[in-house]
């Protein structure tokens, strides 16, 4: 008899253990569901822009409640109006940042006063267009007065289009002209009749962006012509005895048999 009473009351208890774990388990979901996270703010920005590459920034925010998210975005210290669609896809424009140093900060408020902060910074800067090349053979030319020289040279740059070429024979700051040159960079500045030594400057510049130059300084030294050699002198005449076939001018040695 004890043992029909013991096996309702086994099947009771261990019906009541299960029910007590399926509500339990129930519990933990309806819990875990109904939990508030702050809200979640992601990005990838690239610490380096190139001016003029792209125009805006795109960040992705996600909460439980996006209705009723609160977003305070800044750009550079300044507060800015913002774009976010109903995916939580924020984009700030950036189109009209000058060159140097930024920062976007965004602080995202959830339904129950959650705060989510996100800050990055980003340089926004000119693309390398390099230097500007003047490459010549010699600053130190030497003529003789009267004579004519040339000062020659190559204008190198990887946007030639770029370029400016001048030249001035004083301050080039304060005076100059244009010096032409071709495709290929090469230039030539000439000078004829030479009579007093000479400085002359030659400055390029390049650059879309940023202007970069590059000066070179041609010396020109003017030299006396070389002196006439004297004539030879000696007996220029063959019916002498001692005549000098190289003698140009007769010294009045000649001597003869006498008669």
């Amino acid at each position: 008899m004890a043992d029909e009473d013991g096996v309702p009351r086994s099947l009771f208890l261990a019906g009541l253990m299960i029910t007590s774990v399926m509500v339990g388990v129930l519990f933990f979901d309806i819990q875990k569901e109904g939990e508030n996270l702050a809200p979640v703010i992601e990005g990838d920005i690239p610490t380096n822009i190139l001016i003029g590459s792209i125009d805006s920034l795109s960040l992705n925010i996600t909460d439980e409640m996006m209705n009723e998210l609160t977003l305070s975005v800044s750009l550079s210290g300044n507060e800015i109006q913002h774009q976010m669609d109903a995916d939580g896809i924020l984009i700030i424009d950036i189109s009209q940042l000058g060159i140097g140093s930024h920062v976007v900060k965004i602080v995202a408020t959830d339904s129950i006063g959650q705060e989510s902060k996100w800050s990055a910074a980003f340089m926004i800067e000119y693309p390398d267009e390099g230097y500007t090349v003047i490459v010549v053979s010699s600053n130190e030319i030497t003529v003789e007065r009267g004579n004519s020289t040339t000062a020659s040279g190559v204008l190198v740059h990887q946007s030639m289009n770029t370029c400016n070429l001048e030249w001035s024979d004083g301050d080039i700051d304060e005076f100059s002209l244009n010096l032409p040159y071709d495709e290929e960079g090469r230039f030539d500045l000439g000078f004829s009749n030479i009579q007093e030594n000479l400085t002359i400057t030659v400055r390029g510049t390049c650059g879309t962006w940023v202007d970069s130059s590059e000066t070179e300084v041609f010396n020109i030294t003017v030299t006396e012509p070389a002196a006439e050699p004297e004539p030879t002198r000696g007996c220029t005449d063959s019916e002498a005895n001692n005549y000098d076939e190289a003698a140009e001018e007769d010294d009045g040695s000649c001597e003869y048999d006498e008669q």
